[in-house]
Formats: C-alpha cells, sequence, structure tokens
C-alpha cells in the first residue's frame, strides 16, 4: 500500500489525480520544496568548484558567515523560478538551472587552476578564446568534477521523475512577473552594492584578501560573478574628454633606441627597503649603511615618495612599468614601458620569490607586456622559497643578468624581493649583536628595529657585491635600485618609542613617511653612453618618472607616453593618488588649481591609451 501510495505520488501530474488528504498535501509539498532543494544543492556543488586549487579551507570559509551561502544560492533559486515559469515543468527548470550555473563554474575553477584567477563577468566577451587558449592545458576530470557532474545529474534526474506536472498560465505569467519585479531592487541594494560586497568577502579570510581575486575566490562564486558586472568596464576618469586626452599627444611618437647606444637595465625593487638613519633615527651601528653610503658616492641617488606606507608592493612596481599615476588595475592587455623596450628589441624577464597569485602577478604582467616571469612553483621557473633570503635572491639575480647580456639582444630584467617583508622578529635578535641602541624602549621595539637593520644591512652588501661582479663587464649595464614602500615596524609604537615620527601633516613628516631612496648605478661600459654623469643627489620622484629618469640620463626620448609625462613631470616631479604633489619644491597635500589640471590631463591620457590599446 505505501509503495503504490508513493508511486501514485510521484507519477501524479496534478493534484486532481490524487485522492483529498496527506497525498494532495505531499504532492504539493513536493512541487513548492522542489526549487529551494535544487538551487541550494546546485549553489553548493557550484561553492564546492569556486576556490579552484586553492584547499579545503577555502570552502569551508564559505559557511563562516550565512551571507555568503545566501548571496550565492539567492539568485539560483530566482533562475530556477524564472525558468520553471517559463517552461512549466521542473525537469526543463532543474536542468536549465544546472547548465548555466554549473557550466561557468568549471570554467571558473579551470580559470582560477591554471591562471590563479577567476572567471569575471568581462571575461564573457573572450569564451571563444578562452577555449581556443584551454586547448593547451591539461583539461580532465578528477574526483572533485566526477562528484559534481554525478550529484547534479541526480539532482536533474529526480527533478524529471518525482515532479511532474506543468504549472498554469496564470501561474505562471504571475510567478514570472513576481520574479522579474524582484530583481531591481535585488541588484540596486545588495548585488551592486560595494559596501555588501566588501563585508562579504571578508567574512570569509581564508585566503588574506591581499587582492580583488582573493575577494572574488573568497566570497564563491555565483554572487561574485554578478558583482563583477559593476567592473564592466574601468571607469573613465572625472571630466574625461577623448578629444583633450588625444590634442596632449599631438606631435609626439614612439621614437626609437639608437642601435649603438642600447644598454642593459636591471631593475631591483627591494622590499622595505629604507633609510632609518635619514629619518631621524639615532644610535644606530655605522656599519648598518655604510654600503649604502658607498652606493650614494658611486651612483645617482635621491628620494622616492611611494603612494603607500608599509605595504602596497604592487604599487610601486606597476607604476613604474607602465609609468603610471598611482595604480592602475590591469585585466588585459594593456600599453607599458615593458611593451615599448620589447618593440626595441629588448629580451625583458625577471623574478620574484613568491606564488604567482600573489597579487595576481602572473596575469598582470603578462597584461604589461612580460611573455616570460619566474615565481615560486610556475614551470621551468629557478625560483624556490630558499630565494626569499636575500643571500639566496641577489646573488642569483645578477648571476642570471649576467648570462643574459651576453646572449645578443638587449636585456631589461625586472626584480622584487622578499626578505625585507614584514612582520620583523620582536622577541629576541636574530643578528649575533645589537646593531642599535636606544635607552627607555620596550623590548619589543628594541628587537624589532634591530632585526629591521640586519635585513636592509645585509641587502646593502649583497646589492654591493653584485654590482661588483658587473663593474667589468665588457657590455654596458645600467642598475637602478629602490625601496618599494617603508617597513610598517610591526606597530606604530616601535617608530613613536625610538623618536622617529609618523605624522605627515607637514612637508618633512610627508618626506620621512613616504620617502625611501633610490640610487642609479653605471659600469664603466656603459658610462661613454650617458648625456649625464651618475653622481651626486638626483630629484626627489614618483614610481612612474623612475624610468623617465633612465632615460633622461641615456638621452633616449621614449614612447610618446614617456615624453607627455615628462611635461608633467618638469612642473610636477611628484604626484599621488593620496592627494598630494611636489610643486614648485615643495611637497604639500594641496595642489594648486594648475597642478590639478595637470593631473587631470595625465589620468585622461593614461584611460586614452588603454582604452585604445590594440584597437
Amino acid at each position: 500500500m505505501i509503495k503504490e501510495r508513493i508511486r501514485a505520488l510521484f507519477s501524479a501530474r496534478s493534484a486532481g489525480e490524487l485522492p483529498p488528504g496527506g497525498q494532495r498535501r505531499a504532492f504539493a509539498a513536493l512541487r513548492l520544496l522542489s526549487p529551494p532543494l535544487n538551487a541550494m544543492l546546485i549553489s553548493l556543488l557550484s561553492l564546492c568548484l569556486a576556490f579552484g586549487n586553492y584547499d579545503w579551507g577555502v570552502f569551508l570559509g564559505y559557511f563562516t558567515a550565512p551571507s555568503i551561502f545566501l548571496l550565492n544560492t539567492l539568485p539560483v533559486l530566482l533562475l530556477e523560478l524564472l525558468l520553471l515559469f517559463l517552461f512549466g515543468r521542473h525537469g526543463p527548470a532543474a536542468l536549465g538551472t544546472a547548465l548555466l550555473v554549473l557550466l561557468p563554474s568549471v570554467g571558473n575553477y579551470f580559470k582560477i587552476r591554471f591562471r590563479f584567477e577567476p572567471f569575471v563577468f568581462r571575461d564573457v566577451d573572450a569564451i571563444g578564446a578562452g577555449l581556443s587558449i584551454a586547448r593547451e592545458y591539461p583539461l580532465g576530470l578528477n574526483h572533485r568534477l566526477i562528484l559534481v557532474v554525478v550529484l547534479a545529474g541526480l539532482c536533474v534526474l529526480a527533478a524529471f521523475l518525482c515532479v511532474r506536472g506543468r504549472l498554469s498560465r496564470t501561474v505562471r505569467a504571475a510567478g514570472a512577473l513576481l520574479v522579474l519585479l524582484s530583481l531591481f531592487p535585488l541588484w540596486r541594494f545588495v548585488y551592486s552594492d560595494k559596501e555588501v560586497y566588501f563585508r562579504t568577502t571578508h567574512a570569509n579570510s581564508y585566503l588574506g584578501n591581499l587582492t580583488a581575486q582573493h575577494d572574488f575566490i573568497s566570497a564563491g562564486f555565483v554572487y561574485p560573478f554578478l558583482f563583477s558586472i559593476t567592473d564592466r568596464y574601468e571607469a573613465a576618469p572625472a571630466d574625461y574628454d577623448p578629444a583633450e586626452a588625444e590634442a596632449c599627444l599631438a606631435g609626439l611618437a614612439d621614437e626609437d633606441i639608437p642601435a649603438g647606444e642600447r644598454v642593459h637595465l636591471l631593475v631591483l625593487q627591494l622590499e622595505s627597503f629604507t633609510d632609518l638613519e635619514a629619518k631621524g633615527l639615532t644610535g644606530i651601528s655605522p656599519e648598518v649603511y655604510a654600503p649604502l653610503r658607498t652606493l650614494e658616492r658611486e651612483s645617482l641617488h635621491g628620494v622616492l615618495i611611494a603612494n603607500t606606507f608599509g605595504g602596497g608592493t604592487i604599487n610601486a612596481e606597476r607604476c613604474l612599468l607602465a609609468g603610471s599615476y598611482g595604480m592602475q588595475s590591469y585585466t588585459r592587455d594593456a600599453p607599458s614601458y615593458v611593451r615599448y623596450l620589447t618593440a626595441q628589441g629588448y629580451a625583458v624577464y625577471g623574478c620574484h620569490p613568491n606564488r604567482p597569485d600573489f597579487y595576481n602577478r602572473i596575469n598582470v604582467n603578462r597584461c604589461l607586456g612580460f611573455e616570460h616571469y619566474d615565481y615560486i612553483g610556475t614551470e621551468d621557473s629557478p625560483v624556490t622559497y630558499a630565494w626569499q633570503r636575500d643571500a639566496v635572491f641577489l646573488p642569483e639575480v645578477f648571476r642570471l643578468f649576467r648570462e643574459r647580456i651576453h646572449d645578443g639582444e638587449p636585456v631589461f630584467s625586472f626584480n622584487i624581493s622578499y626578505q625585507g617583508h614584514s612582520p620583523y622578529n620582536d622577541a629576541g635578535l636574530d643578528a649575533d649583536k645589537p646593531l642599535w641602541e636606544k635607552a627607555e624602549v620596550s623590548e619589543a621595539t628594541f628587537c624589532t628595529i634591530n632585526n629591521y637593520l640586519a635585513s636592509v644591512a645585509e641587502t646593502q652588501r649583497l646589492v654591493l657585491e653584485g654590482l661588483d661582479t658587473l663593474r667589468a663587464e665588457d657590455e654596458p649595464v645600467l642598475v637602478l635600485i629602490y625601496g618599494d614602500h617603508n617597513p610598517f615596524l610591526n606597530r606604530e609604537e616601535v617608530y613613536t618609542e625610538s623618536g622617529m615620527s609618523l605624522d605627515h601633516s607637514t612637508e618633512q613628516g610627508l618626506l620621512d613617511y613616504y620617502g625611501t631612496p633610490w640610487l642609479l648605478w653605471a659600469n664603466d661600459a656603459a658610462r661613454p653612453l650617458l648625456r649625464e654623469e651618475l653622481a651626486g643627489e638626483g630629484p626627489t620622484l614618483s614610481p612612474g618618472y623612475l624610468l623617465n629618469l633612465v632615460f633622461e640620463r641615456l638621452g633616449w626620448k621614449g614612447s610618446a607616453f614617456m615624453q607627455f609625462t615628462e611635461t608633467i613631470r618638469a612642473s610636477l616631479p611628484v604626484v599621488s593618488t593620496n592627494g598630494y604633489v611636489m610643486e614648485n619644491g615643495v611637497l604639500s597635500a594641496s595642489p594648486s588649481e594648475e597642478a590639478k589640471a595637470l593631473l587631470r590631463a595625465y589620468s585622461s591620457v593614461q584611460f586614452y591609451l588603454r582604452e585604445r590599446y590594440g584597437s
């Protein structure tokens, strides 16, 4: 009897085919619960794929806050309901929902797995190109994908076999209208809201939320994919006028580097490298900054005013590589100085001793023009975790550079160190002896500063040794060295206890807060090619102008964009996205109207060139 009732329940196409009472109520409940149950299962399967090749800790993080699962599941439910009201049947609705949600989820899974970045809305335009590129990767089923396919198939099969019948036209019309009416308020106040997105992504902090890519992965797939619609196009600068931007570039064109004047360029961006002695820290052992003083005597040197403090390494590197005013996001190929040098016949490469997904360098560096860049764990990369120590990293960088400059083509090598990264040991000394003595400071402050100084002392010594290997080279070489930003030193109290200030309300405070050293060094073979000798104190600069300075000293004009930025640099040698500029030799947070106009022109020309790149 029970089997017959169950068979009748699952085979009935309408409530009228069943006797009044419990079977009819069960039939109604089954039809009512099928969409939300299917939606929750499909959403769960999507989340099983959403973290790509990161570990399952990310998946568990999806359940640290109810909002993550809810925001991923609600669109799936609305999609299933809309398809149900469109087709009138549960089976086709379940099948359509599974395909429309899980196929992009699988694409997202493979994109994270092979490119360390998620599938976002703007990628829809490039699905064809993505599928052609996918042939180069070892796509294949694994246990997780098989589980998703099997469970999704069972879910769809159950909808076809167990939830029969067709909705009436009245129910379908009314239901579809309600679903469509719900879309605008949900989009306006929830799915496009940046504050909601920020709170949701940071509820799952397993990946650290360092980048937009990590934020996306931390929030699942369906929800952040919908939010990525808001970032479909890069917002134009305020008061942007393409005609004005074009006028700024009128008469400018990329200028070739004369074949007989090319030199090899080595760039070393040193993590959290700075001169605490120049910032007023007293009691430092002379041996700490002795190598830096030697380097300064042999180089043109000055102060770099970074846009960040204590972090944001990518800001300095991307400003330098693109000549940009402030850091910009990169999601597609863009103009850069890397591309200019490549067009001039340079072999461009570099390395960073961290994972390729860290700050999404693996994809951004491709957008900037690096065909090859070495990271930890990538195929054929010599870089290992041992390279995070400068004692390994710097000798290897110099060795690889020396090998490549004899390959017959000019070389541009851009390398980023890691050793100076915080935190610093505050519970004991890493060196054999203190390098800084100061009365009346806490043990934590004493250890932090000593250990930071031990690190930068070693870095300077290794840089000097590396330059010594280039002195006698017959190939002309220029080396640019700079600190990406100042160290945070674990706690603000470390600065104040030791007598340094974090107050940047004055010009000197801004210089101390954001200023790091830069040096430009040349070997003997390169000196005859210089327009000016590399000696003495040079200008205070922003990161985006560093290669301008290199080109200026070599007498190269560079790309049309570099020529344009030179007109800006003449008036504003420091520009910052934080609102301060150096104008008439004074660094301040109150730019004049003339300075604001130049900044608008700078950002407009950047946007103009990026929008038209490749078209």
